[in-house]
């Protein structure tokens, strides 16, 4: 399972929160997108009521320095798109409804991929394969039909 990352400057999608960071971090089972809800060189704090994923999903983390959306990728109105063989795309948005009324609404489109690949796990070729030493205990092991027949149910149990 790789993890996809983007980062986005917020700054040229929110006017009003300046340069609000937004990090969107996926997998093929989750989307975890962090905010910060600070501004750089401003005042500005948005608050948690002033953000949402999707269809009304609330944050599933509220820190100080950071607000966080963890959601499975199936869920909250979350497309995916399937860019390739390997790699998945999923698509969503975040909306920013600050209580400043001087501010309008925004709707910020987000998207991750992720692929099916593992990038912990990859292939070992076969002539690379360690190759171990029979275990002593299991090496000259061999069933004859006398001892198959004391594991057989007709040999004097009802």
């Amino acid at each position: 399972m790789a993890l996809g990352v983007w980062s986005l400057l917020a700054a040229l999608i929110w006017p009003c929160t300046e340069s609000i960071y937004v990090t969107v971090s996926c997998s093929m089972d989750w989307v975890m997108i962090l905010v910060s809800p600070c501004g750089h060189n401003s005042d500005l704090y948005i608050f948690a009521d002033e953000l949402h994923l999707g269809s009304g999903c609330p944050m599933t983390w509220i820190q100080t320095s950071a607000y966080d959306f963890i959601y499975p990728v199936h869920d909250r109105g979350i497309k995916t798109k399937v860019v390739s063989e390997d790699t998945l795309l999923f698509q969503t948005e975040m909306f920013f409804n600050p209580r400043i009324v001087h501010c309008e609404s925004q709707k910020i489109p987000l998207e991750c991929s992720a692929s099916r690949k593992s990038v912990w796990l990859t292939p070992v070729s076969a002539d690379n394969e360690i190759k171990l030493d029979p275990s002593p205990f299991i090496a000259d092991f061999e069933t004859t039909p006398k001892e198959l027949g004391l594991l057989s149910s007709s040999d004097g149990f009802p």
